[in-house]
């Protein structure tokens, strides 16, 4: 026969083992959670590692886009200068082509009239090819 306290205590045995199960489980579902935010803090830092290369990467081309930015004003300079030397230098050779043309045509006049006189005296002499 069984008494009544007995069954007391199995029932408080048995109330307690359930706890202990609970809390398992509660502790079991914790870890999960505790592992599944690790896991998140970790794919965080290495989208952070990304992003601060990404960054970096971006700094870079923007100090090199400055860097060209500078050096096509240099460059715009430099044509600018350029373009300048070469009107002068055009506007040399139009003067020294109209010289040029100006002399011919004078040469031409002149030409005419020592044939007609006969031999220019200063000149020697050349030689006839058979």
């Amino acid at each position: 026969m069984i008494l009544a306290g007995s069954d007391r205590k199995l029932t408080e045995a048995g109330e307690a083992e359930q706890q202990v199960k609970d809390m398992k489980r509660r502790l079991a579902k914790a870890e999960q959670q505790i592992k599944k935010l690790q896991e998140k803090v970790a794919d965080q830092k290495q989208q952070i590692r990304e992003f601060q290369a990404q960054a970096r990467h971006e700094d870079s081309l923007a100090a090199e886009r400055e860097d060209l930015k500078a050096e096509i004003a240099d460059l715009r300079g430099e044509i600018r200068e350029l373009i300048r030397a070469n009107h002068a230098q055009v506007e040399k050779l139009e003067a020294l082509r109209a010289e040029n043309a100006r002399l011919k045509a004078g040469a031409k006049v002149q030409s005419p009239s020592r044939v007609g006189a006969g031999a220019d005296l200063r000149r020697s002499p050349q030689p006839l090819l058979a």
